[in-house]
């Protein structure tokens, strides 16, 4: 029934454009496989009409990006929380030079009643088996480098308002700032002075492996 539901929810939608690609990709292992970030398609779409090659990219959460970036040339610095994860996605970039694959894990915190995963000065996460840990130390990976670094820096990861406020001024100007699953509004609800700098263009609709539809969000930063 779910998946009649969803059909019939694009073919009656700007989406069914996505409708046989969307099928396809219900497939086990399709965005490893294929190489495709797991963004709804029409961000997928804008990122497969831009020159990626050679840019310096910064993630947070891997998987199907992460070979997505390479595939397309890019150089990548990507931080994973998930040491199971991590340990499935090593064998598939053992050997390429262009990324820098770090494990940086969540740590207790002191205070276990704090739950206010929008501040981003707490470094938490929404994710019920994280209730007493933080991720700064995941979000401050980016810290090390310079400002106006990257071409590109994607949020998919844990602790998203934290990585907002860590990510803006290492973008370039007219670089890419991505923030998916921003339907959720509180990964802005007090970040949104960060993105002062940034135009927003918004992509709702589906992608692949998921039965509902959702929001990618992507920001260039002014000049």
């Amino acid at each position: 029934m779910r998946l009649v539901y969803v059909i019939l929810k694009l073919l009656y939608s700007n989406q069914r454009k996505h409708i046989f690609r969307w099928f396809y990709s219900l497939q086990k292992n399709y965005l490893l496989q294929q190489k495709q970030p797991w963004l709804v398609f029409d961000a997928i779409d804008f990122l497969n009409s831009i020159p990626l090659e050679g840019k310096r990219v910064f993630e947070y959460g891997s998987g199907g990006s992460t070979v997505f970036w390479l595939e397309h040339g890019a150089e990548l610095v990507s931080i994973e929380h998930d040491p199971d994860w991590y340990q499935l996605m090593y064998p598939r970039l053992k050997g390429v030079t262009r990324i820098d694959y770090r494990l940086v894990q969540m740590e207790p915190v002191g205070n276990r009643d704090i739950r206010d995963t929008a501040n981003p000065n707490l470094y938490l996460s929404e994710d019920l088996s994280s209730v007493g840990y933080d991720f700064r130390n995941y979000v401050c990976q980016i810290d090390a480098f310079p400002h106006n670094y990257f071409d590109l820096v994607l949020i998919d990861g844990r602790a998203r308002p934290a990585c907002i406020m860590h990510s803006v001024a290492k973008v370039k100007t007219d670089g890419l700032l991505i923030v998916d699953n921003a339907e959720r509004l509180y990964y802005t609800a007090q970040t949104h002075n960060y993105l002062r700098n940034f135009y927003r263009s918004s992509f709702y609709g589906i992608g692949p492996a998921a039965y509902s539809m959702w929001r990618t969000d992507i920001y260039v930063r002014k000049n």
